[in-house]
């Protein structure tokens, strides 16, 4: 291993192939003898290699090559080792089912659902056609109101404005109602 070290320093780029067909099987039993998962054996087999790459220059013996880089490889197995620790596992938490709405909270929503389709209809025709159409599930755009309600775009947003506001009057004077409304 010290004569591909030399080799690699001497400019040799073709010597880190050889240096790491040499090596990689080394690593990969000192990693795993630290009972790691494969994927964080390769991992730290990865990371050593990294700094093998980083440091080969600054060895002062390339005959101690192996020595440094096992000593490498260990310790980024105890790094792994000590991240895998550092996670606690736990059991997949249990489906937790929502509880069943309250009745009366059933009761005053198709209530309130009631009094809101009530005022709809109260409204002027141009109006309530407008809400109706912005107010279905697929949102069309303004492009289509127009065109299906022979309204300008220009004007959809003020009579939008003014059937909420519209609407809003006609909640808060209807007894009905009895939640308040933003203003």
């Amino acid at each position: 291993m010290g004569d591909t070290i030399r080799r690699y320093l001497a400019g040799d780029r073709s010597a880190m192939t050889d240096l790491t067909r040499i090596i990689r099987p080394w690593l990969h039993h000192i990693v795993r003898s630290h009972r790691l998962p494969a994927h964080v054996v390769e991992d730290a087999v990865q990371s050593t290699m990294l700094a093998l790459l980083r440091h080969v220059k600054d060895l002062r013996d390339p005959d101690a090559g192996l020595a440094w880089i096992s000593v490498v490889a260990r310790r980024e197995a105890l790094r792994e080792l000590r991240a895998q620790q550092r996670y606690v596992l736990v059991d997949e938490p249990d489906v937790v089912t929502p509880p069943a709405p309250d009745p009366a909270e059933i009761a005053l929503n198709r209530m309130s659902h009631a009094v809101v389709r009530r005022t709809v209809r109260v409204l002027p025709p141009r109006h309530r056609e407008l809400l109706e159409r912005i107010a279905q599930v697929d949102r069309p755009n303004y492009a289509s109101i127009s065109t299906a309600l022979n309204i300008p775009i220009g004007s959809i947003g003020p009579t939008r404005r003014r059937s909420l506001n519209r609407m809003r009057q006609l909640l808060i004077n209807n007894p009905e109602w009895e939640w308040d409304l933003p203003a």
